[in-house]
């Protein structure tokens, strides 16, 4: 009954446009991380200097696979999962899908390391896993607080704060993990951030760490509330798409000058309406690489429907990317230089 509440109310604010481009704190004592006013017009010109300047020196940043695959059981592959290294740390988990846990731990990171968990959306080959981490963690000597950011809510999808409390809060479907949604009754607190109204005009600006930011930005993926992520950190600029139809076609400039791009490549061009509303074709994909002046790219959330053209897509990307295109598989680990 809690759930269908808290889902009711976000409709109703929804269907009366309060919850539009504003960000919502589970824990208030977060809004440092997050920039706005003043603070974020600064942050804005400190990221574009870092992500434009001739400069710029990207160096000892690492992304690795945890999962290449989508929702399917049967294509060999572990649900969509990225871990950010830096300087020799996992220090930033992108998604959380079915299995990556598994590879996380396979990965040789370590937890304690994890400053922030950034999820894309809340389907589960992007978000299941978020109970295994948890419950691993106990097993390590974790102290610091964890961040979590993701989707706010829509009238199809819950909050990314409510899928967490209904996960592990104290009433949740896993309530023994609930003390570390209680600050102070665990070794450590988790803290969720809802994003929303982060638009290509207006991203929202996140501190993860002192050496470490991040940029949201909504896409369109259906009716599922969804965001690309931007993370920057050495001077290198990851950007991971999510699973996105790229409708409002702003990727190519969110990802420009990226030294890594991620795209999701989970239909072919042959594919229906219905799959052409959630996700980019290769078509698109090999346009926004080229686009994007993107200086590495890598194809992944591969499903059996889209493997069929995949050397095609990488050869095709190959051509018109200024550098490296590679085919995702779990646990390769892509250095940015």
């Amino acid at each position: 009954m809690k759930q269908r509440k808290t889902q009711l109310s976000c409709a109703i604010l929804v269907s009366i446009g309060l919850v539009a481009n504003v960000f919502a704190a589970h824990d208030p004592s977060l809004a440092a991380g997050l920039y706005s006013g003043a603070d974020k017009d600064a942050a804005k010109e400190t990221s574009a200097a870092l992500e434009t300047s001739d400069n710029r020196v990207c160096k000892d940043v690492s992304v690795q696979v945890l999962g290449s695959g989508g929702p399917e059981l049967d294509d060999g592959r572990t649900s969509s999962g990225y871990l950010v290294w830096v300087n020799d740390k996992a220090r930033v988990i992108v998604d959380a899908g079915s299995g990556s846990s598994i590879q996380f731990g396979a990965s040789g990171a370590q937890f304690e390391d994890i400053d922030a968990l950034l999820l894309s959306h809340l389907h589960t080959d992007h978000a299941a896993d978020l109970p295994s981490y948890l419950k691993g963690s106990y097993f390590t000597s974790r102290q610091d607080n964890l961040m979590i950011f993701g989707p706010a809510c829509n009238n199809v999808m819950p909050a990314t704060s409510t899928y967490v409390d209904t996960l592990v809060g104290d009433e949740g479907a896993f309530r023994y993990l609930s003390s570390y949604t209680q600050d102070g009754e665990d070794d450590y607190t988790i803290v969720t951030t809802d994003v929303t109204g982060a638009t290509a005009s207006e991203p929202l600006f996140v501190t993860i760490a002192p050496d470490i930011t991040a940029k949201a930005l909504s896409v369109p993926h259906g009716p599922i509330p969804t965001l690309a992520w931007k993370v920057i950190a050495n001077g290198c600029s990851i950007v991971f798409s999510g699973d996105t139809s790229d409708a409002s076609n702003a990727l190519a400039a969110f990802a420009e000058n990226a030294d890594l791009l991620i795209l999701h490549n989970a239909i072919p061009d042959n594919a229906g309406n219905a799959a052409k509303n959630l996700h980019m074709t290769p078509t698109q994909l090999i346009q926004i690489a080229k686009d994007s002046k993107a200086k590495q790219v890598l194809v992944s959330h591969i499903m059996k429907r889209s493997e069929a053209g995949l050397n095609g897509l990488v050869e095709a990307m190959t051509v018109v990317a200024p550098g490296r295109v590679y085919a995702a598989k779990e646990l390769m680990n892509i250095t940015l230089e």
